[in-house]
């Protein structure tokens, strides 16, 4: 006798054959993009086959225990039809999950998709926010030295050792164990008001001052051991506080209406360049062969290269100022400035020159991404040490909160946004990795480092204590140190941060 299959087991076997077909094509996909499915689509493709299998197993059940009625009606076999009958409940079971799970992936994994899908973009793309984590630890700490809410004034980089410059003087600390390798302490009645933003041949530069009086005593520091090499004193209007540079074995500094440039060894002058009645320096920075002083000459401003070992002029830049203005040099090659007018229509921007002083492009502090921070009394935004490296300039943004909330990069050769990084919580601070990554330390219910590829922003490994029993204040500073260590600095203790921990 001929069987013939009923139409709902027909209907059984065309479902189970389309389901079977879109699995291969989804998976041959997959495959051909060298991707195998994974999470939530893995899950839908696992009980999708599982589905089929049973489906399968009903139908051939149900061919072999349904009567057709070609002939006399046999009698009933109660065990087959309950055999069925389960069969069939299994059937609808599985199957129902796998809708449940193909519902489920297409709400929560279309957002994990949505990730990987930006952390894949090229640059201009927004990076995703879901780095891989490694075990790391907070390796050691140092207590709250200072008062609350006092400010320090920065952080030098030393190799195995880290400086910090606090209002009680320069200590310096070995970044494999945070014990103090030397420190000098400031005076009675006098605090540090200023320091240098880096050091060049070992030397450093820093400045005390008693209180509501000038920035007027001026230490050049040996890194190596804290040796003060030589100090000088001013009268009248004393040093610019973000004015002290060393570029190779110069020191320069702005002082009394003059900037000066000493042997950062001995002391011995080597130039003077004196001001012009009417104007004074806003800004002063060094390298070995350049030095940039921003200077304002009533409500016009330029930018003045010099010879570091001459103080021969090399070119002058008018600036687009017609207000007093502040400003900072973010880099002495390539030149890089930050300015800010009062004029609130005025300049507010970084601007960028080539080596003969042609402005080159012009990035403005307040836009679509938010109020961009930058170092000093600069822009809106939160203060912070700016990234320059590889033809980009990368800063911290803030748009939606009072906090930066991400990271952005932008051409040097364009001004056009390059990138961004969009932190899980609070972008803190950023720092220059040595193997030329950017450091991004995040407030991420704790401490954490962040290390970002400076051409895509796209994040990597990430330094995420189990412990986070160290806090951040609301001005870190972020240095890096050997052996994959990073340094954080609380520049200002407000509820009894560490000053100094080390993460690793």
């Amino acid at each position: 006798m001929t069987r013939e299959r009923s139409a709902p087991v027909t209907a059984a076997v065309l479902l189970s054959g389309a389901a079977f077909g879109a699995a291969a094509v989804f998976l041959g996909a997959g495959v051909v993009a060298g991707s195998w499915p994974r999470g939530w689509a893995a899950l839908v493709c696992a009980l999708v086959l599982v589905a089929l299998g049973v489906t399968g197993l009903v139908a051939g059940r149900r061919n072999r225990t349904t009567p057709q009625d070609t002939g006399p009606a046999p009698a009933k076999n109660d065990t087959g039809a309950a055999r069925g009958r389960s069969s069939a409940l299994v059937a609808g079971v599985v199957w129902l999950l796998a809708l449940a799970a193909a519902g489920t992936w297409g709400v929560v994994g279309a957002d994990d998709d949505d990730d990987e899908d930006r952390a894949s973009d090229r640059p201009a793309a927004t990076a995703s926010p879901s780095p891989s984590a490694a075990k790391a630890s907070v390796v050691w700490s140092v207590p709250a030295a200072a008062a609350q809410q006092d400010e320090g004034v920065g952080a030098w980089a030393l190799g195995d050792t880290v400086a910090q410059g606090r209002i009680d003087g320069l200590f310096a600390y070995g970044s494999a164990d945070g014990a103090v390798r030397w420190s000098i302490p400031a005076p009675t009645r006098e605090a540090l008001c200023g320091m240098s933003q880096d050091t060049e041949q070992g030397v450093g530069l820093v400045a005390h001052g008693r209180h509501e009086k000038p920035c007027s005593t001026l230490l050049a520091v040996r890194t190596s051991d804290g040796k003060v090499l030589w100090r000088t004193t001013f009268t009248g209007e004393g040093l610019l506080t973000r004015g002290l540079a060393v570029g190779g074995g110069t020191a320069v500094t702005s002082e009394d209406g003059v900037v000066r440039a000493r042997s950062s060894e001995t002391g011995v002058q080597r130039w003077q360049r004196v001001l012009a009645r009417g104007c004074a320096v806003r800004a002063v920075d060094a390298d070995a062969t350049r030095t940039l002083v921003v200077e304002q000459c009533g409500r016009s401003a330029r930018l003045v290269a010099l010879d570091t070992r001459t103080g021969a002029q090399r070119w002058l830049r008018e600036l687009p100022v017609e207000s007093h203005a502040v400003a900072t040099v973010v880099s002495v090659s390539p030149v890089v400035l930050g300015v800010h007018e009062d004029d609130k229509r005025g300049t507010r921007a970084f601007l960028g020159f080539d080596d003969h002083g042609t402005p080159t492009v012009t990035i403005p502090l307040s836009g679509p991404e938010g109020q961009l921070s930058a170092p000093g009394n600069v822009g809106d935004g939160r203060t912070s040490r700016i990234v320059v490296r590889d033809g980009l300039l990368v800063t911290l943004a803030e748009r939606d909160r009072l906090v930066p909330s991400k990271v952005v990069a932008y051409s040097l050769k364009d001004g056009r946004k390059a990138w961004e990084y969009g932190s899980e919580q609070q972008a803190a601070a950023l720092g220059a990795g040595p193997d030329g990554h950017v450091a991004l330390l995040e407030d991420y219910r704790g401490p954490r480092v962040v290390l970002l590829d400076p051409a895509t922003g796209r994040p990597g490994r990430v330094i995420e204590p189990e412990h986070r029993n160290d806090r951040l204040s609301i001005h870190p500073d972020l240095v890096a140190a050997p052996d994959g260590r990073y340094v954080v600095l609380n520049h200002i203790v407000m509820h009894g941060e560490p000053s100094v921990f080390a993460l690793r």
